[in-house]
């Protein structure tokens, strides 16, 4: 009677549902930065309305009757700052985060020469 031997790779099954779940974990943890990112803008105007909603939505009003009377240029000013201040948010809340993607992808236990 002779034992199984397992492959020395994995099936091509295990190697696809290993890269959904790695997808789905980079989605998710995305889509948790973006959220973040967002919150930050919220607690932004909530922080300039000192704390009261309606502080904060009068605030959001001046912001959108400006941006509204504001001519393509300054629009587009306006554009540019907000992507990059949200780049770089998003980049700090990445950097913060990293440690939910460590597990991402598993650590070899072997050596440099080859043992476990």
């Amino acid at each position: 009677m002779s034992a199984a031997v397992p492959s020395a790779s994995p099936a091509p099954a295990s190697r696809s549902a290993d890269a959904c779940y790695a997808a789905l974990r980079l989605a998710g943890w995305l889509a948790t930065s973006v959220a973040i990112v967002a919150a930050l803008w919220v607690l932004f105007f909530v922080m300039l309305g000192e704390f009261t909603f309606a502080g904060a939505v009068l605030h959001l009003g001046n912001f959108a009757a400006r941006y509204v009377a504001a001519d393509l240029e300054r629009r587009a000013a306006f554009e540019a700052q907000f992507w990059i201040a949200s780049g770089v948010l998003l980049l700090v809340a990445g950097v913060l985060r990293r440690h939910a993607l460590r597990d991402l992808f598993p650590h070899s236990k072997e050596t440099a020469d080859g043992q476990v």
